[in-house]
């Protein structure tokens, strides 16, 4: 379920982070045309590196700041006006099924800070800007 690309209301857009496509999860059937993936597992990233998510109704961006990819400074959407060192749980379907470490195309984003659990609207694109953070 995690791997479908042609899902009606799924995301549709990805760019492909070239230093380490071994953090992302290819379409079999759409990978040699057009390098599209499905999500980004962050326990590959190494930290400093920034991801860009846009979800349905904002667009929050990421800078990792450990190596196990569970800590980041998380700037966008209504909880995070500011950088806001926060704890990326996963992505999920909005039930308890949970996938640690990884943002998917078409889930969402659960967060942790100051003691509260934000969950995003579904995810509609992931990107990881060219150069520094």
């Amino acid at each position: 379920m995690f791997n479908q690309c042609e899902q009606p209301g799924a995301a549709n857009e990805a760019v492909p982070y070239e230093d380490g496509p071994e953090a992302f999860s290819y379409c079999e059937d759409s990978a040699p045309q057009n390098d599209r993936v499905t999500g980004i597992d962050l326990r590959s990233l190494p930290a400093g590196t920034a991801v860009v998510v846009d979800t349905r109704h904002s667009r929050y961006r990421f800078v990792m700041l450990d190596e196990n990819g569970r800590n980041a400074l998380v700037e966008g959407g209504r909880y995070f006006p500011r950088a806001t060192t926060a704890r990326v749980e996963g992505s999920t379907l909005g039930g308890s099924l949970l996938k640690v470490g990884w943002i998917g195309l078409g889930l969402f984003v659960e967060l942790s800070f100051g003691g509260k659990r934000i969950i995003t609207s579904r995810v509609r694109s992931i990107s990881m800007p060219r150069g520094k953070s």
